[in-house]
């Protein structure tokens, strides 16, 4: 449910698939939360689609624990993009040493749906307060206590966050990072960078959920403008045609947005 707001967005110019990992939202799994099981559960979700619609290209989508399991999903030449919200390897990895901390500072449990939304607001962990009132309820079981405990997924932090940034600088199609802060990237990545980077300082860590439009419009523009083949047929007219003379036939997100891109 975080992706509602992007998702209602991005149907209009092409195909969406979104699911909850293991023990998050309506999800009936509950296994350890490694590394290893959260990727073999992803590689079921794109086999399952890949079932459905054999000739599907797939451009994968993650925020936070989903961009790392993005980026370590492995390369299968019909994956043919990659997008990574406000993940960086060596932010994440600092930031393990305060996780404990401020996720101690949480409630417990909450008095109402309402105040849980509120509390969400209120410390910025989410700005938009249409995209709170969808996913806040989420987080909680019907004793509005928190679903997953993440103080208990501690062992598996660092297995989480180690090696995204080789996963992401050797996926070999295309790819675009979105960030919150400007110091949450080393300056010698944008520097160094063949991708696009879209910095959203107006948002918090939630950037899909803050400004889903902006964000929508800027996926449209990544498909569109770097070109990626969206099922196997354009993949082979592609390679036929090359970069230069390769046009997708993907659909154009409409909206106007001059006043916040």
């Amino acid at each position: 449910m975080t992706f509602a707001l992007l998702i209602q967005e991005l149907k209009t110019f092409c195909s969406c698939f979104s699911y909850d990992i293991i023990s998050h939202g309506l999800s009936q799994r509950k296994e350890a939360l490694t590394m290893k099981n959260l990727l073999s559960e992803c590689e079921a979700v794109i086999e399952f689609i890949r079932i459905k619609c054999p000739n599907t290209n797939i451009i994968l989508l993650g925020h936070s624990l989903g961009a790392a399991i993005a980026s370590k999903i492995k390369h299968q030449s019909y994956i043919r993009g990659l997008i990574v919200i406000d993940m960086i390897e060596s932010k994440a990895i600092e930031s393990i040493q305060i996780m404990d901390y401020q996720l101690r500072k949480r409630p417990s449990l909450f008095s109402s749906y309402s105040s849980a939304i509120n509390y969400h607001l209120y410390n910025n962990l989410i700005r938009n307060p249409i995209s709170a009132q969808i996913t806040v309820p989420h987080y909680l079981n019907d004793k509005l206590e928190w679903k997953v405990d993440l103080i208990g997924t501690k062992q598996y932090w660092e297995q989480w966050f180690e090696g995204i940034q080789n996963g992401f600088d050797t996926f070999p199609y295309q790819k675009m990072l979105f960030i919150a802060e400007s110091d949450r990237i080393p300056t010698d990545q944008f520097l160094k960078s063949r991708y696009p980077i879209h910095l959203f300082e107006k948002s918090g860590h939630n950037i899909h959920e803050d400004e889903p439009i902006r964000m929508a419009k800027h996926i449209s523009d990544f498909l569109y403008q770097q070109r990626v083949p969206m099922n196997s047929s354009e993949t082979e007219k592609l390679k036929q045609l090359g970069i230069i003379g390769f046009r997708p036939k993907v659909l154009q997100y409409k909206i106007e947005l001059k006043d916040i891109i």
